[in-house]
């Protein structure tokens, strides 16, 4: 297993031993006694996270993006976000965090 690997295993157990892991299921569960606020509460995420994934920045910024540096850093950076991803995913799949709102079909 190479560091990064060993580091997201502490991580994610970290994370599954807070208060605030603790906290969070504390409430989800009770939020899922109630499936009209479930529904509601799984909206506005939904919602939430459609705004803030707007992609009107992709032909606004689309001669800037071709550029040779400009492009080659933003090639480095979907790099590295994908690391950081595989990390989120790594600690989303461990502590059970509720995204089935991001699926139409989790209504």
């Amino acid at each position: 297993m190479g560091r990064i690997d060993e580091l997201k295993a502490e991580l994610i157990q970290a994370v599954l031993d807070s208060e605030e892991y603790r906290e969070y299921k504390r409430l989800e569960a009770e939020v899922s006694k109630n499936a009209d606020l479930k529904r509601a509460i799984d909206e506005f995420r939904r919602r939430n996270f459609e705004i803030q994934n707007i992609s009107q920045l992709e032909a606004q910024y689309a001669d800037m993006r071709n550029q040779g540096l400009a492009k080659s850093y933003f090639s480095a950076e979907l790099c590295l976000c994908r690391l950081v991803q595989d990390v989120c995913v790594s600690l989303v799949d461990a502590v059970d965090f509720d995204v089935d709102f991001l699926n139409e079909s989790g209504r």
